[in-house]
Protein backbone atom coordinates (compact mmCIF):
# COMPACT_ATOMS: atom_id res chain seq x y z
CA UNK A 1 0.00 0.00 0.00
CA UNK A 2 1.43 3.34 -0.91
CA UNK A 3 2.18 5.79 1.84
CA UNK A 4 0.89 9.58 1.83
CA UNK A 5 2.97 11.75 3.09
CA UNK A 6 2.69 15.66 3.05
CA UNK A 7 5.40 18.19 3.84
CA UNK A 8 3.95 21.67 5.07
CA UNK A 9 5.65 25.43 4.07
CA UNK A 10 7.65 24.94 7.56
CA UNK A 11 9.19 21.64 6.02
CA UNK A 12 7.11 19.16 8.75
CA UNK A 13 6.52 15.72 7.31
CA UNK A 14 3.54 14.20 7.96
CA UNK A 15 3.47 9.91 6.81
CA UNK A 16 0.45 7.73 6.86
CA UNK A 17 -1.63 4.80 5.36
CA UNK A 18 -4.90 6.11 3.76
CA UNK A 19 -8.02 3.50 3.09
CA UNK A 20 -11.35 4.81 1.82
CA UNK A 21 -10.43 8.34 2.90
CA UNK A 22 -9.60 7.84 6.74
CA UNK A 23 -5.91 8.55 7.58
CA UNK A 24 -4.25 5.17 9.61
CA UNK A 25 -1.18 4.96 11.43
CA UNK A 26 1.66 3.61 9.25
CA UNK A 27 1.85 0.63 11.96
CA UNK A 28 -1.49 -0.59 10.90
CA UNK A 29 -1.32 -4.35 9.75
CA UNK A 30 -0.81 -4.29 6.00
CA UNK A 31 -3.39 -2.83 3.35
CA UNK A 32 -5.25 -1.71 6.03
CA UNK A 33 -8.75 -2.99 4.38
CA UNK A 34 -7.65 -6.61 5.01
CA UNK A 35 -7.27 -5.82 8.39
CA UNK A 36 -10.32 -3.85 8.75
CA UNK A 37 -12.32 -6.32 7.74
CA UNK A 38 -10.63 -8.82 10.03
CA UNK A 39 -11.87 -7.04 13.10
CA UNK A 40 -15.26 -6.35 11.97
CA UNK A 41 -16.17 -9.79 11.54
CA UNK A 42 -14.38 -11.18 14.29
CA UNK A 43 -15.79 -13.62 16.15
CA UNK A 44 -16.51 -12.30 19.80
CA UNK A 45 -16.89 -14.03 23.05
CA UNK A 46 -18.90 -13.03 25.66
CA UNK A 47 -16.59 -12.30 27.66
CA UNK A 48 -14.41 -10.06 26.00
CA UNK A 49 -13.62 -6.81 26.92
CA UNK A 50 -11.65 -3.93 24.51
CA UNK A 51 -9.75 -1.01 25.60
CA UNK A 52 -10.63 1.44 23.16
CA UNK A 53 -8.81 4.37 23.83
CA UNK A 54 -7.72 7.66 21.73
CA UNK A 55 -3.61 7.25 21.78
CA UNK A 56 -1.88 8.85 24.61
CA UNK A 57 -5.10 9.51 27.14
CA UNK A 58 -4.40 6.79 29.35
CA UNK A 59 -4.39 3.14 27.54
CA UNK A 60 -1.81 1.95 29.72
CA UNK A 61 -3.31 2.95 32.51
CA UNK A 62 -7.09 1.72 32.04
CA UNK A 63 -5.68 -1.41 30.43
CA UNK A 64 -3.52 -2.53 33.54
CA UNK A 65 -6.61 -1.57 35.80
CA UNK A 66 -8.60 -3.75 34.17
CA UNK A 67 -6.20 -7.00 33.64
CA UNK A 68 -5.53 -6.51 37.57
CA UNK A 69 -9.35 -6.74 38.19
CA UNK A 70 -10.41 -9.37 35.87
CA UNK A 71 -7.35 -11.31 36.77
CA UNK A 72 -7.57 -10.66 40.65
CA UNK A 73 -4.40 -10.03 40.85
CA UNK A 74 -1.55 -6.77 41.67
CA UNK A 75 0.61 -8.05 38.29
CA UNK A 76 1.34 -5.54 36.01
CA UNK A 77 0.51 -7.00 32.62
CA UNK A 78 2.05 -4.59 30.26
CA UNK A 79 0.80 -3.89 26.57
CA UNK A 80 -2.26 -4.61 25.27
CA UNK A 81 -2.16 -6.44 21.98
CA UNK A 82 -4.06 -3.73 19.77
CA UNK A 83 -6.60 -5.15 16.68
CA UNK A 84 -5.21 -3.12 14.14
CA UNK A 85 -1.12 -3.17 14.89
CA UNK A 86 -0.78 -7.49 15.42
CA UNK A 87 -1.46 -10.22 13.76
CA UNK A 88 -4.59 -11.86 14.54
CA UNK A 89 -3.15 -14.74 15.98
CA UNK A 90 -2.24 -13.21 18.76
CA UNK A 91 -5.71 -12.34 20.32
CA UNK A 92 -7.10 -15.71 18.62
CA UNK A 93 -4.56 -17.70 20.81
CA UNK A 94 -5.37 -16.10 24.10
CA UNK A 95 -7.55 -17.94 26.40
CA UNK A 96 -10.69 -16.62 27.92
CA UNK A 97 -11.38 -14.25 29.56
CA UNK A 98 -9.78 -11.67 26.61
CA UNK A 99 -8.77 -8.53 27.05
CA UNK A 100 -7.20 -6.48 23.87
CA UNK A 101 -7.25 -2.97 22.12
CA UNK A 102 -7.30 -0.40 20.34
CA UNK A 103 -7.08 2.79 19.43
CA UNK A 104 -9.52 2.83 16.22
CA UNK A 105 -12.80 4.96 15.83
CA UNK A 106 -15.36 3.29 16.89
CA UNK A 107 -17.18 2.93 13.76
CA UNK A 108 -14.47 -0.05 12.91
CA UNK A 109 -14.90 -2.13 15.85
CA UNK A 110 -16.28 -5.60 15.59
CA UNK A 111 -19.70 -5.82 14.29
CA UNK A 112 -20.73 -8.14 16.92
CA UNK A 113 -19.34 -5.52 19.91
CA UNK A 114 -21.61 -3.11 17.95
CA UNK A 115 -24.57 -5.47 18.64
CA UNK A 116 -23.78 -5.86 22.29
CA UNK A 117 -21.01 -8.74 22.78
CA UNK A 118 -18.47 -8.40 24.79
CA UNK A 119 -17.36 -4.87 26.86
CA UNK A 120 -16.02 -1.78 25.88
CA UNK A 121 -14.22 0.31 27.94
CA UNK A 122 -12.60 3.76 26.86
CA UNK A 123 -11.29 6.59 28.68
CA UNK A 124 -11.36 10.66 27.80
CA UNK A 125 -8.44 12.96 28.53
CA UNK A 126 -8.30 16.65 27.63
CA UNK A 127 -7.03 17.06 24.25
CA UNK A 128 -4.40 19.25 25.15
CA UNK A 129 -2.52 17.47 27.50
CA UNK A 130 -2.74 14.28 24.93
CA UNK A 131 -1.01 15.86 22.26
CA UNK A 132 1.63 17.24 24.12
CA UNK A 133 2.21 13.39 25.18
CA UNK A 134 1.80 12.17 22.07
CA UNK A 135 4.12 15.17 20.33
CA UNK A 136 6.79 13.82 23.21
CA UNK A 137 6.37 9.84 22.61
CA UNK A 138 7.16 10.62 18.66
CA UNK A 139 10.29 12.17 19.32
CA UNK A 140 11.64 9.10 21.15
CA UNK A 141 10.55 6.94 18.36
CA UNK A 142 11.52 6.13 15.10
CA UNK A 143 9.48 7.05 11.86
CA UNK A 144 6.25 6.18 12.89
CA UNK A 145 5.02 9.10 10.80
CA UNK A 146 5.93 12.68 11.93
CA UNK A 147 9.05 14.71 11.83
CA UNK A 148 8.72 17.74 12.64
CA UNK A 149 7.83 21.14 15.20
CA UNK A 150 5.14 21.03 17.78
CA UNK A 151 3.22 23.74 16.02
CA UNK A 152 2.94 21.39 12.88
CA UNK A 153 1.98 18.71 14.85
CA UNK A 154 -1.14 20.69 15.84
CA UNK A 155 -2.23 21.45 12.74
CA UNK A 156 -2.29 17.95 11.88
CA UNK A 157 -4.17 16.78 15.49
CA UNK A 158 -6.96 19.08 15.05
CA UNK A 159 -7.13 18.30 11.24
CA UNK A 160 -9.08 14.98 9.36
CA UNK A 161 -5.30 13.74 8.43
CA UNK A 162 -4.89 13.09 11.96
CA UNK A 163 -4.12 9.39 12.05
CA UNK A 164 -4.38 8.66 15.57
CA UNK A 165 -7.81 9.01 15.35
CA UNK A 166 -8.73 8.47 11.92
CA UNK A 167 -9.66 11.76 11.49
CA UNK A 168 -9.28 14.61 14.44
CA UNK A 169 -9.91 13.53 17.94
CA UNK A 170 -13.54 15.50 17.37
CA UNK A 171 -14.10 13.05 14.88
CA UNK A 172 -13.18 10.22 17.20
CA UNK A 173 -15.18 11.29 20.20
CA UNK A 174 -18.64 11.75 17.80
CA UNK A 175 -17.92 7.95 17.06
CA UNK A 176 -17.68 7.30 20.96
CA UNK A 177 -20.47 9.34 21.60
CA UNK A 178 -22.58 7.70 18.93
CA UNK A 179 -22.01 4.04 20.13
CA UNK A 180 -24.60 4.39 22.74
CA UNK A 181 -23.87 0.67 23.47
CA UNK A 182 -25.20 -0.87 27.15
CA UNK A 183 -21.75 -2.48 27.05
CA UNK A 184 -19.79 0.47 27.24
CA UNK A 185 -18.39 2.88 29.95
CA UNK A 186 -16.65 5.89 29.61
CA UNK A 187 -13.92 7.17 32.13
CA UNK A 188 -13.01 10.76 32.58
CA UNK A 189 -8.68 10.91 32.53
CA UNK A 190 -8.86 13.86 35.30
CA UNK A 191 -10.98 12.42 37.23
CA UNK A 192 -9.52 9.00 37.47
CA UNK A 193 -6.63 10.64 38.52
CA UNK A 194 -8.45 12.77 41.45
CA UNK A 195 -10.82 9.92 42.55
CA UNK A 196 -8.86 6.74 41.31
CA UNK A 197 -10.57 4.34 44.46
CA UNK A 198 -13.82 5.53 43.10
CA UNK A 199 -13.35 4.53 39.50
CA UNK A 200 -11.46 1.13 40.44
CA UNK A 201 -15.20 0.74 42.26
CA UNK A 202 -16.97 1.76 39.11
CA UNK A 203 -14.70 0.18 36.52
CA UNK A 204 -15.44 -3.10 38.63
CA UNK A 205 -19.20 -3.13 38.85
CA UNK A 206 -19.21 -2.46 34.97
CA UNK A 207 -16.82 -5.44 34.50
CA UNK A 208 -18.82 -7.34 36.93
CA UNK A 209 -15.82 -8.49 38.94
CA UNK A 210 -16.60 -9.34 42.70
CA UNK A 211 -13.57 -7.98 44.88
CA UNK A 212 -13.57 -6.87 48.69
CA UNK A 213 -12.55 -3.17 49.05
CA UNK A 214 -9.08 -4.12 50.58
CA UNK A 215 -8.19 -5.14 47.11
CA UNK A 216 -9.93 -2.73 45.16
CA UNK A 217 -7.58 -0.57 47.27
CA UNK A 218 -4.91 -2.32 46.55
CA UNK A 219 -5.69 -2.02 43.04
CA UNK A 220 -6.17 1.73 43.29
CA UNK A 221 -1.97 1.99 44.93
CA UNK A 222 -0.73 -0.41 42.31
CA UNK A 223 -2.09 1.77 39.56
CA UNK A 224 -0.72 5.17 40.84
CA UNK A 225 1.55 6.57 38.02
CA UNK A 226 5.24 5.96 39.24
CA UNK A 227 4.50 2.05 40.57
CA UNK A 228 3.15 1.87 36.69
CA UNK A 229 6.28 3.33 35.37
CA UNK A 230 8.30 1.64 37.79
CA UNK A 231 6.65 -1.87 36.20
CA UNK A 232 6.67 -0.63 32.78
CA UNK A 233 10.79 -0.29 33.07
CA UNK A 234 11.67 -3.37 34.99
CA UNK A 235 8.57 -5.93 33.74
CA UNK A 236 7.85 -5.48 30.51
CA UNK A 237 9.66 -7.37 27.93
CA UNK A 238 11.08 -6.41 24.88
CA UNK A 239 8.68 -6.73 21.74
CA UNK A 240 10.03 -7.91 18.24
CA UNK A 241 6.55 -5.68 17.02
CA UNK A 242 7.79 -2.55 18.27
CA UNK A 243 11.87 -3.59 17.61
CA UNK A 244 11.76 -1.40 14.62
CA UNK A 245 10.80 2.33 16.17
CA UNK A 246 12.35 1.81 19.52
CA UNK A 247 15.50 0.94 20.59
CA UNK A 248 15.05 -1.89 23.06
CA UNK A 249 11.61 -3.12 21.39
CA UNK A 250 9.97 -1.46 24.54
CA UNK A 251 7.58 1.22 23.68
CA UNK A 252 8.50 4.55 25.72
CA UNK A 253 4.26 4.45 27.46
CA UNK A 254 5.42 6.53 30.83
CA UNK A 255 6.48 10.45 30.73
CA UNK A 256 4.66 12.14 33.70
CA UNK A 257 1.00 11.25 33.57
CA UNK A 258 -0.01 14.60 34.79
CA UNK A 259 -2.77 17.13 34.05
CA UNK A 260 -2.14 20.82 32.95
CA UNK A 261 1.15 19.97 31.31
CA UNK A 262 -0.39 21.69 28.29
CA UNK A 263 0.26 25.18 29.65
CA UNK A 264 4.26 24.28 29.59
CA UNK A 265 3.81 24.02 25.81
CA UNK A 266 1.34 25.75 24.35
CA UNK A 267 1.81 29.72 23.48
CA UNK A 268 -0.75 31.79 24.47
CA UNK A 269 -1.64 32.31 20.91
CA UNK A 270 -1.86 28.33 20.49
CA UNK A 271 -4.21 28.18 23.31
CA UNK A 272 -6.83 30.70 22.28
CA UNK A 273 -6.84 29.11 18.93
CA UNK A 274 -7.29 25.96 20.35
CA UNK A 275 -10.08 27.03 23.08
CA UNK A 276 -12.22 28.84 19.83
CA UNK A 277 -11.49 25.80 17.54
CA UNK A 278 -12.28 22.70 20.35
CA UNK A 279 -15.52 25.24 21.19
CA UNK A 280 -16.74 25.17 17.34
CA UNK A 281 -16.07 21.44 16.69
CA UNK A 282 -18.39 20.80 20.14
CA UNK A 283 -21.27 22.62 18.32
CA UNK A 284 -20.56 21.48 15.19
CA UNK A 285 -20.84 17.58 16.51
CA UNK A 286 -23.17 18.46 19.19
CA UNK A 287 -20.40 16.79 21.32
CA UNK A 288 -21.89 16.03 25.24
CA UNK A 289 -18.28 16.16 26.52
CA UNK A 290 -17.45 18.60 29.14
CA UNK A 291 -15.99 21.96 27.78
CA UNK A 292 -13.84 22.02 30.93
CA UNK A 293 -10.89 19.75 31.42
CA UNK A 294 -9.10 21.74 34.37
Amino acid sequence: MALVTIIDEQNNKYTFKRYNGYPFNIETIGNVGDQLDKIAHRNIREDDVLVCVFPKSGTHWLYNTVMMLRSRSLKYHGTPTMMEFQEFNKIEEMESPRTFGSHLRFRFLPEQMKLGKGKVVTIVRNPKDLVVSFYHMLQKLGDVGYDGTFEGFLKVFVSEECFMGNGSWFSWINDMENWNGANSLCLSYNDFKQNTFENVVKLAKFLEVDQDEDFLRSVTESIQFDNLKKSHTLATPADDRWSGICDDGRLPIYRKGQTGEWKKMFTVAQSEEFDKLFKEKVAQFGLKIDVSFD
